[in-house]
């Protein structure tokens, strides 16, 4: 059991690392740079979502499920935020940062829910 959840956090925090490495590099690509508030929230909560995944695809970050929910609550922050910094004019930042805070906050919540219990060790 503990060798299928292992695959299972190791697969959703893979995901989520793709998911906050877009997050950071979307203003540039997408050419949202000056919407600064939605840049800098990509940018910001991207190297966080991903150097928190990333810790839970190595060694023995699999078993350490905190990262994960945060990630999820960071998912749940940016599905608001572009109604709180108010860039929901802007279609492009605003669909994209609605998109990916729905896919890292399922992700997060997934590889967290998927972290072996201390029974199952």
């Amino acid at each position: 059991m503990e060798q299928h959840n292992r695959m299972y956090v190791r697969t959703a925090s893979g995901i989520d690392v793709v998911a906050g490495l877009w997050l950071i590099l979307s203003p540039f690509i997408l050419g949202f740079t000056s919407e600064t508030g939605a840049m800098w929230n990509s940018i910001i909560f991207g190297l966080i979502v991903t150097v928190l995944a990333a810790s839970r695809t190595t060694g023995e970050g699999y078993r350490v499920e905190w990262p994960s929910w945060t990630n999820a609550v960071i998912g749940l922050w940016l599905i608001l935020s572009p109604f709180i910094l108010g860039f929901t004019g802007n279609g492009v930042a605003y669909i994209n940062t609605l998109v990916l805070g729905i896919i890292i906050a399922v992700l997060g919540t997934w590889s967290a829910l998927a972290t072996p219990k201390d029974s199952e060790m």
